[in-house]
């Protein structure tokens, strides 16, 4: 699918005419332009709703950074290209601002821009039908998840990045709407955040996960499985011993199962959080920073809490062969993973060309659709029984 609009800003006309010819060749139906990114604006407020913003940076009136601030601040849905004469670091910096501030870059390109250039980016980031925005959470249903067996457990399999075999799995949450469809996890989450309901959410989900993973074998041992966890949970400081009783019960130790802290909402690490997260080491589980280089996570926590894993987030993994800072982040969180003794896995692994390089960088483990989708328990058990076919482009590590 191609883009249909594009809105091209650009104060120099000579290389708006040039560009424009470009991005057309290139397969979008349609171009405007704009001199500046006021002019650019008072476009996007008439009512013109480009899919994808091209923006130079260095403009005489409402530059390009200024541009992208007021972008976010409309909360504009489209995509946005940064093509500028400026030097590689600050068309970089400013590409990571405007991720942070919640808009969709697809890329920079450095002038002179050429078809080529161009045209890669958009092969890249062809944009796919839109999905239908979250349903809003139910509360009946989150009570039906939490204690009438209304929450499954879908597992997606971790593939070790040296030989090619299941080496674990991450249990990933399913709220039943009915007996063959299932709502996004995410709005029940942040209900159950709100709520004061996420621990017995994490519980339901961790009875569920351990009365199944007691049945998972690769290679003749038993499987590691991982389960999602709210940092709010890390608060409550009888909650490893809730946890280490859902999982013993179903007759699993607690040295197969991994907690993955995840980053939904901002919380402060503090002397309870410490406290937990030693007693859940102390019992047995693993404790993986989720996500790490975004929300909240940093290098501070991973220096403080007793991590035994670092879990590299897809937003990185799937810019790391054509985004120089997601390469940089990868490269480094890597190098600082292996100081530390940390496993690593790489999450969001998508094509032989991403694997091959994260291979050859010495992450452990991977997931993603190039190897398996997440998938109920029955499936994931014909899966552990055949194995996952690895594309035979990749080389494994010897």
């Amino acid at each position: 699918m191609s883009y249909a609009q594009a809105l091209m800003v650009d104060d120099d006309p000579v290389f708006r005419a040039l560009a424009e010819d470009m991005v057309l060749d290139a397969g979008v139906q349609a171009v405007e332009t704009a001199d500046n990114g006021l002019e650019a604006l008072a476009k996007l407020d008439a009512g013109y709703a480009p899919d994808i913003l091209i923006c130079d940076l260095n403009m005489p009136a409402h530059d390009g950074v200024s541009l992208i601030r007021s972008l976010a601040d409309r909360r504009f849905p489209g995509r946005v290209l940064i093509i500028s004469g400026e030097e590689p670091s600050v068309i970089e910096t400013v590409a990571k601002l405007a991720r942070i501030q919640g808009l969709n870059i697809i890329g920079s390109i450095r002038k002179p821009l050429t078809p080529e250039a161009l045209e890669a980016v958009f092969a890249r980031s062809a944009p796919a039908p839109k999905k239908a925005e979250l349903a809003p959470a139910q509360p009946s249903l989150l009570d039906a998840a939490i204690n009438r067996g209304g929450l499954h457990p879908f597992f997606q399999a971790k593939v070790s990045m040296a030989t090619g075999a299941i080496t674990g799995a991450e249990a990933l949450a399913r709220i039943a709407v009915t007996a063959t469809e299932f709502a996004n996890p995410v709005p029940y989450v942040e209900l159950a955040e709100r709520n004061n309901r996420i621990d017995d959410l994490t519980l339901a989900l961790t009875h569920a996960v351990a009365r199944h993973a007691k049945s998972f074998f690769s290679a003749g041992k038993p499987l590691p499985v991982s389960i999602n966890i709210s940092p709010v949970s890390l608060q409550r400081r009888d909650f490893p011993d809730i946890l280490a009783e859902a999982v013993q019960a179903a007759g699993l130790p607690c040295s197969q199962v991994t907690l993955e802290v995840t980053e939904t909402r901002f919380v402060e690490y503090g002397p309870d959080a410490l406290e937990v997260m030693s007693r859940m080491r102390i019992k047995g589980f693993g404790l993986s920073v989720d996500d790490f280089g975004t929300g909240y996570s940093n290098i501070d926590r991973l220096q403080m809490y007793p991590f035994t894993e670092l879990k590299i987030d897809q937003s990185f993994t799937r810019g790391v062969l054509t985004d120089a800072f997601a390469r940089a982040c990868v490269e480094t969180s890597v190098r600082l993973a292996k100081e530390l003794g940390l496993k690593i896995v790489a999450e969001g692994v998508e094509t032989v060309e991403m694997w091959n390089y994260l291979a050859n960088l010495g992450i452990d483990e991977a997931q993603g659709y190039l190897m398996a989708k997440p998938m109920p328990s029955g499936e994931f058990l014909k899966l552990l029984e055949r194995g996952v076919v690895v594309p035979s482009a990749v080389a494994l590590r010897a």
